[in-house]
């Protein structure tokens, strides 16, 4: 598998597109500031854009992760960890949080929530209208495809002129939730059911149906403090 030395810096030009297409609202530091679990399903749908030498890049969002700060075992920053990585997750809604993984991979997240109150979204998946679901199913193919690397984390997604977040929620009835992918090591919030993906949708990394039982934990509301 390639390593960091090949990873991209740069968008893939499949996913090029006219901005024309593209949902005029634009996510303001109001809707990242919300509750984890509403803005991470209110991503679903929206569109993930990358502006670079004067190209549009996008593609729609259909898979996401929730993921609920110092009480969650499964969170980078589970009991208030806080390190020069983690940093990103304790600034105010709106910043990318970009990890490494294996070496090789990067993974992307969408700071949620108030300044202090370590919480996020892991983008896991999007599709790009002209091009194969393989290529944005995953949260590393995501990352190659868009070109993130460890410096884009920590970016501002609110009034960018690199990255941002386009609007377009996907109907209710069109969402689907199940405890979050390859979290095991996280005890009972392995359970909690904190992915939320488009029901059957190609370019979705993990099962394309409910993976929720009555057995599922219920994962508890996003911190208050």
């Amino acid at each position: 598998m390639p390593g960091f030395a090949s990873h991209p810096d740069v968008p893939d030009p499949l996913l090029v597109l006219d901005p024309r297409v593209l949902p005029t609202r634009v996510a303001d530091r109001a809707f990242f500031a919300g509750p984890t679990k509403t803005v991470a399903r209110r991503l679903l749908g929206g569109w993930l854009v990358r502006n670079r030498r004067g190209r549009t890049f996008g593609a729609r969002i259909v898979e996401v992760e929730a993921y609920l700060g110092e009480k969650d075992a499964a969170a980078h920053s589970y009991g208030g960890r806080r390190t020069p990585r983690v940093e990103p997750m304790y600034g105010p809604g709106g910043f990318f949080y970009v990890y490494p993984v294996y070496g090789m991979h990067y993974c992307a997240n969408v700071v949620t929530r108030g300044r202090g109150i370590p919480e996020a979204v892991l983008l896991r998946a999007a599709e790009h209208p002209g091009s194969p679901p393989a290529l944005l199913r995953g949260p590393a193919k995501l990352c190659r495809a868009f070109g993130i690397v460890r410096g884009d984390s920590g970016k501002d997604l609110v009034g960018s002129i690199d990255f941002e977040i386009r609007l377009d929620s996907a109907p209710r009835r069109e969402i689907e939730a199940s405890p979050r992918i390859g979290v095991d090591y996280a005890g009972e919030a392995a359970t909690w059911p904190l992915r939320f993906f488009l029901r059957n949708h190609p370019a979705v990394s993990g099962r394309r149906v409910s993976g929720v039982t009555r057995r599922s934990a219920r994962s508890p509301s996003s911190s208050t403090r």
